[in-house]
């Protein structure tokens, strides 16, 4: 409490209510992989390109900059920020083969590493799929599925897996459910891979998708919101590995393929946006991006309210910051709906935290969300009036507007 000398008026700023909640970035990548030097095992926060170069390129070696023969690391870091990114950690991953990844030390030495970092959103491990070009294609999905599992375990960032090399669309389906079996919502996996420009050679070059396509997501963050499908812009590519025709595209997205293409006139874009999740609610990567932003935002958001005295005062303070945060995302069009109850309620009163949760020390509030969806299908239903005379066509009805 201020102490007052001597008489006057004095004016005092207090805060009527508790602060605002805030929404959480959402647009950070975590990269675990091989590249040609800079410290090992430890994560590393990148702001732009020149940076990792700074930090990744071999002193000995500065006319090949970070990249290196096998390794896609770098291209992938690349490709997140000519696509958009603008934030990532960066855990190189030591050892001169990508079979030193495998087992159990992918997740301790790098997934691992990332683990602390609070702040990731969405995870690549593009050196991983390099095994599948041995035909060692049940140690990638025990990779990816290590990476699935650091997802899962986090709570608050998805996994961007990259497809095995030179499948066409029906032997990759076959691959996904025989060998990446894991059915997950904080996962999405790519095809085809993408062409590139190698800077060793000149020539072009093969690499993994997932580095671009977090680039993507970065961009349409940034641009439209996280609830936004994240499909927008040309992606930065030479070309693809393999076309995906029309009429792959449907099993593709019902097995949980997100496909990019090659569109006439349009350049190559990211043309899916599907989890690995089999129910209807998380099978779009936008929906389940979104709750995890809600709910990490609100839990940031209320721990003020952690030891406070857990009585009606603090359920409406708690309610009332709830509310006004959802109501924003409803504004801002997260949340469907004609009105603000029909995308959200928020419910914390007597009823949610009955005597028995205050004498166990819990405070519970009760939120109901219905994020939006993509739009997926645009149907347009053409009628073709045949037989019906031009001047019947358009003469509007007596005492309405044409």
């Amino acid at each position: 409490m201020p102490i007052y000398q001597f008489p006057g008026v004095y004016v005092e700023e207090v805060d009527f209510r508790a602060k605002p909640i805030e929404g959480v970035a959402t647009s950070v990548a975590g990269f675990v992989g091989r590249t040609r030097s800079g410290p090992v095992d430890t994560p590393v926060r990148i702001s732009h390109w020149g940076q990792f170069k700074k930090i990744y390129s071999d002193p000995c070696q500065p006319g090949s900059g970070p990249f290196m023969e096998g390794a896609f690391l770098p291209h992938a870091v690349h490709g997140f920020f000519e696509n958009g990114g603008s934030r990532c950690w960066v855990v190189r991953v030591g050892g001169a083969s990508s079979r030193e990844m495998s087992g159990d030390a992918a997740e301790r030495r790098g997934l691992g590493a990332l683990a602390a970092i609070d702040e990731i959103t969405m995870v690549c491990m593009p050196d991983a799929v390099g095994l599948a070009r041995t035909g060692d294609e049940e140690v990638l999905a025990g990779l990816q599925a290590e990476l699935i599992a650091h997802c899962e375990n986090a709570g608050n960032r998805l996994a961007i897996l990259d497809c095995p090399r030179a499948l066409a669309p029906r032997e990759l389906i076959d691959w996904r459910t025989s060998g990446l079996r894991r059915e997950s919502k904080d996962a999405a996996l790519y095809y085809p891979w993408l062409q590139v420009e190698d800077p060793l050679t000149d020539g072009p070059l093969l690499v993994p998708p997932s580095g671009h396509v977090a680039g993507v997501w970065c961009r349409t963050d940034a641009a439209y919101g996280v609830h936004c499908a994240p499909t927008g812009g040309v992606l930065g590519a030479v070309g693809l590995e393999s076309d995906v025709a029309e009429s792959d595209q449907p099993e593709l997205d019902e097995s949980g393929v997100s496909s990019i293409r090659a569109v006439p006139r349009r350049g190559i874009r990211v043309w899916g946006a599907r989890t690995l999740s089999g129910d209807v609610d998380w099978r779009c990567v936008s929906a389940r991006r979104l709750f995890i932003h809600l709910a990490q935002s609100i839990d940031r958001g209320t721990r003020w309210a952690v030891l406070g005295p857990n009585d009606q005062r603090l359920w409406e303070e708690v309610q009332d910051a709830v509310t006004h945060f959802l109501d924003r995302s409803w504004r801002a069009g997260a949340l469907p709906g004609e009105s603000a109850s029909d995308a959200y309620y928020v419910k914390c009163d007597a009823e949610t935290n009955p005597p028995e949760l205050i004498d166990a020390g819990q405070l519970t509030c009760e939120i109901g969300i219905a994020p939006a969806k993509p739009r997926e299908f645009a149907v347009l239903r053409l009628i073709r009036l045949a037989g019906v005379p031009r001047s019947s066509r358009a003469v509007p009805a007596p005492g309405r507007p044409s």
